[in-house]
C-alpha cells in the first residue's frame, strides 16, 4: 500500500514542475523504482490513473525503470545484482555470491528508493 502516497508525492512534484515551466500538460513521466522499495509499478499506474484527474499529468504515460539492489560478497568482494528469480532457478540462495558462494551484503543506497527521473510536457 506504499503506492498511493508515492503517487500523491509524484503528482505534487509534477504539478510544481508544470507550474515552474509553464506547461499546460505533461505527456510522459519517467520514474525509477527500487527493487526492494515495495512499490509495484502496476499499482502505481492504477492509482495514478484516477488520482491524476485535474492535474497537469492527467493522461500522462508513466515509464518505469528499475533501480536494482546490489550485493557485495563478504568473501571475494564481487558486486552482483540481487536477483531472487534467477538464483532460485540456479538452486542457490539469492544473497549468495554467484562466483564463490560467499554471503552477499546489501550495498547501502541500492534498490531501496523510488524517484521521479524526468517529465516531458
Amino acid at each position: 500500500m506504499h503506492e498511493l502516497p508515492f503517487v500523491m508525492r509524484l503528482l505534487a512534484e509534477t504539478d510544481e514542475i508544470a507550474r515552474e515551466n509553464r506547461m499546460d500538460r505533461i505527456r510522459r513521466i519517467r520514474v525509477e523504482v527500487g527493487a526492494l522499495s515495495g512499490i509495484v509499478p502496476e499499482c502505481v499506474s492504477l492509482y495514478f490513473e484516477s488520482a491524476s484527474e485535474g492535474h497537469a499529468a492527467e493522461g500522462a504515460e508513466l515509464e518505469f525503470t528499475e533501480d536494482p539492489a546490489i550485493l557485495r560478497c563478504a568473501e571475494c568482494g564481487r558486486e552482483f545484482p540481487h536477483e531472487p528469480g534467477q538464483a532460485h532457478v540456479a538452486g542457490r540462495d539469492p544473497f549468495d555470491c554467484p562466483v564463490c558462494g560467499g554471503p552477499g551484503i546489501l550495498v547501502k543506497g541500492t534498490g531501496s528508493g523510488s524517484r521521479l527521473l524526468s517529465v516531458e510536457g
